[in-house]
C-alpha cells in the first residue's frame, strides 16, 4: 500500500470516528433527548472552560526543545498568513451581494471549524503536537473572529472591541500556556490527572454539539444554492491546498504541516450562525453553509490531510 493510500485510510478513519460521534448528537437532537438549545449552553462550557483546559494541558505536557520553540512562533506566523490569505480571497467575492449576506459568505470563507473539529482531529492524527500547533491557529482565529469576523457578519455595523482580542478564552489559554511550556512547569499528580480527564472531554463533547447543529440544517436548501457550492470550494479546497503549498515551501515539519492543514481544511465554523443571530443577520444561511461544507469535508479533509502527511 502506498504512503498516500495508507495516510488516506488513517485520516479517513479518524474523520469517520469524529463524525460518528457527531451522529450521536444528531440522533439525540432528533429524538429530543439533547436538542440544539441544550447544546448552545454546552458550547459556553466547551469554549470557556474545557477547550482552554485542553490547550493549557497540552502546553504543560510539551517538552521544551529547540524545535518546539521555533515551531511555536512559526505556527503563529503561518496561522496569521492563512487567515490573511483567506480574508484576501473572500474580499474578492460576492461584491454585488447584499452587505449582510456578503458578510456571512466572507465569514464562512475565512473561518474554519478550528476549535470544534480541527483541534480534535489534529489530536487524533498527530497527537499532543497536533493540539500544540492547532492551539496557535485557534488563538489567531479568535483575534480575527472578534475583529474582522464580527465586522463582516454585522454588515460592517459593529464596532470592534479591542479588549476582546486578548480577553477571550482561546487567547487567554494560549497566553497562560506559553509561560508554562517555557518554564516546563510540572503540576502535582492530582491536578495533572484532573486536567487530563477534563481535556479528554473536549473531542466527544465538541462533536456531539456539532451533531445537534447539523441536525437543524435545512437539508433541502444546503444543496440548492450555487453560492454555497462556491463557498465550499473556497473553504474546503482552494484555501487549504494553497496553504499546504505555502507550508511545504516554508519547509514546515510533518506534525506542524499536518495540524495546520487540518485547521485550514475544516468546514465552516459553527459559530457563524451564532454571530449572525447576535448581530441580527440571517441565521438560516450560516446553517446551510455549515451543513454543506461539513458533508463535503468528509471527503475533502482526508484527501488533503493525507497529501499533507505524504509530501
Amino acid at each position: 500500500m502506498s504512503t498516500f493510500t495508507s495516510n488516506l485510510a488513517t485520516v479517513a478513519t479518524q474523520v469517520g470516528v469524529l463524525y460518528l460521534i457527531a451522529a450521536v448528537g444528531f440522533a439525540a437532537d432528533k429524538s429530543k433527548i439533547f436538542v440544539q438549545a441544550d447544546a448552545k449552553k454546552l458550547v459556553d462550557l466547551l469554549f470557556n472552560l474545557i477547550l482552554p483546559i485542553t490547550i493549557i494541558y497540552t502546553f504543560l505536557n510539551m517538552e521544551r526543545t529547540e524545535e518546539h520553540l521555533k515551531g511555536l512562533a512559526f505556527a503563529f506566523l503561518l496561522a496569521l498568513i492563512t487567515h490573511l490569505f483567506a480574508i484576501g480571497v473572500s474580499s474578492l467575492t460576492f461584491r454585488k451581494t447584499d452587505v449582510m449576506k456578503r458578510g456571512i459568505y466572507h465569514y464562512a470563507t475565512t473561518f474554519s471549524n478550528a476549535a470544534f473539529l480541527a483541534l480534535p482531529l489534529a489530536e487524533s492524527v498527530v497527537g499532543k503536537e497536533g493540539v500544540f500547533y492547532s492551539s496557535c491557529y485557534v488563538a489567531v482565529f479568535n483575534v480575527f473572529a472578534f475583529t474582522y469576523g464580527i465586522h463582516e457578519v454585522s454588515g460592517k455595523k459593529a464596532k470592534i472591541n479591542l479588549k476582546n482580542l486578548i480577553l477571550n478564552p482561546g487567547s487567554i489559554s494560549v497566553i497562560i500556556g506559553i509561560p508554562l511550556f517555557l518554564l516546563q512547569v510540572k503540576l502535582p499528580g492530582i491536578l495533572d490527572g484532573t486536567m487530563q480527564r477534563v481535556s479528554a472531554c473536549n473531542s466527544p463533547m465538541a462533536m456531539i454539539v456539532f451533531g445537534t447543529f447539523f441536525a437543524n440544517c435545512n437539508f433541502k436548501n444546503i444543496f440548492a444554492k450555487k453560492e454555497i457550492y462556491f463557498v465550499s470550494f473556497l473553504r474546503l479546497i482552494l484555501i487549504p491546498v494553497a496553504m499546504l503549498f505555502v507550508f511545504k515551501l516554508f519547509g514546515v515539519n510533518s506534525e506542524m504541516r499536518t495540524a495546520l492543514t487540518i485547521s485550514a481544511a475544516a468546514p465552516v465554523a459553527t459559530n457563524t450562525a451564532m454571530y449572525a443571530a447576535k448581530y441580527d443577520n440571517d441565521t438560516a444561511l450560516p446553517s446551510e453553509l455549515v451543513g454543506q461544507t461539513s458533508v463535503f469535508s468528509i471527503i475533502t479533509m482526508p484527501v488533503i490531510v493525507a497529501i499533507a502527511l505524504a509530501i
